[in-house]
């Protein structure tokens, strides 16, 4: 069996790992939290760096988990340190936590590496909801992921949390306006709730940009200006609106099959 190696734990590397829940903290340090088992195992297999590893000894009576500090340990040299209940809840944003969180390193990405289709996020500001479209555009091969002004921050623990740990594989930028750069060669398509001609019709092989607009507010005019679709998800039953990943799954689901 693989032997983890500890390290001695202090307040001030408990305190610096707490203080990445704040958005200026993970700019500044260039760190991000990873919170759960899954999400890991996930960054695991990634391209991302992992610096830290703060777990509680139950955890390990899991199949794998020992195997899989050790291995992390390995390939990052990555500092473990063992807590208890305590510190763990300082550590973690969930209610219950599952017993581990890991500090990573940031990655910076550029236009260059948005590939093929990609996924808009418009007014995005519910961590739950864009963690799950990470995993949506992860699932369906998307090339990468923009959030517009106004979205929450993509290294939100919770949005890592909730993208299962699609978030490690997915490239993203958060920008002010859309980058005139990423309509070349690509659709722009707009989800609008009560106009729009149904699900757009995309040739074999052609790209495209999907913009979720905020559930409440839609998809900002601003985006009218530049050439588009509209699309609207047909209603056939009574309720009043979709969850927008859920709505961003159902529209990826027609327009890629």
């Amino acid at each position: 069996m693989n032997d983890i190696h500890n390290s001695d734990i202090t307040r001030r590397i408990v305190n610096e790992a707490t203080q990445l829940h704040k958005k200026k903290f993970r700019t500044l340090n260039e760190r991000l939290l990873v919170e759960g088992l899954l999400p890991l195992e996930e960054a695991a297999r990634s391209d991302y760096r992992i610096l830290e590893i703060f777990y509680n000894p139950f955890i390990l009576d899991k199949p794998g988990v020992r195997e899989l500090i050790a291995d992390i340990q390995k390939r990052d040299h990555a500092a473990c340190y063992e807590v208890g209940g305590r510190e763990l809840k300082e550590l973690s944003s969930e209610v219950t936590p599952q017993g581990i969180v890991a500090v990573a390193g940031q990655r910076q990405f550029d236009l260059a590496d948005l590939q093929g289709s990609i996924l808009v996020l418009d007014q995005l500001q519910d961590p739950g909801n864009v963690g799950t479209l990470f995993r949506i555009a992860h699932w369906f091969g998307l090339g990468g992921i923009l959030l517009m002004k106004g979205c929450v921050d993509a290294s939100n623990p919770k949005v890592i949390r909730a993208s299962m740990g699609s978030f490690f594989h997915i490239p993203f930028l958060a920008e002010e306006e859309l980058p005139e750069a990423l309509l070349e060669e690509r659709t722009l398509i707009l989800t609008k709730a009560h106009v729009g001609t149904g699900i757009p019709g995309i040739p074999a092989g052609k790209h495209f940009l999907l913009v979720i607009g905020n559930e409440a507010r839609g998809v900002s005019p601003d985006f009218d200006m530049y050439p588009h679709l509209d699309l609207s998800l047909p209603r056939i039953g009574g309720a009043e609106s979709l969850n927008a990943a859920v709505a961003a799954a159902a529209i990826l689901s027609k327009i890629l099959y």
